[in-house]
């Protein structure tokens, strides 16, 4: 299953590496194998690995959880697309946001 969340707390943060954390307190979107294509074919994951200097990649689990980074990776969210589903664009955006309102993290489990 390929994953992308938030934590809402630095407590679920935490407990990320155990797998023992409240799932109401974690925001996700589980990508459907099209969806995974299409977020990897928009190039938007190379542009992020390349700017925040990330491994974000097949078989690799991966985060953003600076400020500074969550600040550089919404910008390229917002800034390039996935042309095939916008609506993807959007859940990602929106758990960017939510990772920087909570002072948290953005996770690529993949």
């Amino acid at each position: 299953m390929k994953l992308i969340c938030t934590p809402l707390t630095l407590e679920t943060m935490n407990l990320l590496d155990t797998g023992d954390y409240p799932n109401s307190l974690l925001e996700s979107i589980s990508l459907t194998n099209g969806e995974y294509q299409q977020l990897w074919e928009s190039e938007l994951i190379d542009k992020i690995n390349a700017e925040l200097e990330k491994m974000i990649d097949d078989y690799e689990d991966e985060s953003i959880n600076t400020h500074e980074d969550l600040k550089k990776s919404l910008y390229i969210l917002e800034n390039h697309s996935i042309p095939e589903n916008q609506e993807l664009a959007r859940k990602i955006i929106k758990l960017n946001k939510l990772a920087i309102d909570n002072n948290t993290g953005l996770y690529f489990f993949f």
